[in-house]
């Protein structure tokens, strides 16, 4: 079957996602724990990142982080999550698809840029080493 036909879904964990968000909304200090560890971007359901930048920014600002600001959004989220002891390894594994994401992205572009042959060669092995060397420093810090 050709590559074309066969729909990839980038890497991601919506269990993880949900369960960093249902964590936050249980405990303040889970909202530390996980912006310790990830930011909104990192989330690949992006209304989770949305919630998540909203959380922070209420902790951040003093404000409680409240079930009733999010109820509507996140009803179905609280139920599934039994506890927040765990926020840690969800929010990790939330980072760890976002910087598999990242990659799958870079190596793309890399790729395109290949096929394009517009570029010198030196050129291309220079930013294919910086791209790679800045997703290396990225994903070192949710291993």
């Amino acid at each position: 079957m050709e590559e074309a036909l066969i729909k990839r879904v980038l890497p991601h964990s919506l269990e993880a996602e949900q369960s960093v968000i249902g964590s936050m909304l249980m405990d303040r200090e889970a909202v530390i724990a996980a912006s310790e560890i990830i930011t909104g971007s990192d989330f690949y359901q992006q209304q989770y990142g949305i919630m998540f930048d909203a959380m922070v920014e209420l902790f951040n600002e003093g404000k409680p982080v409240d079930l009733v600001t999010l109820l509507d959004f996140v009803r179905d989220i609280i139920t599934m999550v039994p506890t927040s002891a765990n926020v840690r390894s969800y929010a990790t594994i939330v980072g760890e698809k976002a910087v598999l994401r990242r990659l799958i992205k870079t190596t793309e572009e890399i790729a395109n840029t290949c096929y394009a042959g517009k570029e010198p060669l030196e050129n291309i092995l220079a930013d294919t080493e910086k791209s790679v060397f800045n997703l290396l420093q990225i994903g070192r810090a949710h291993v």
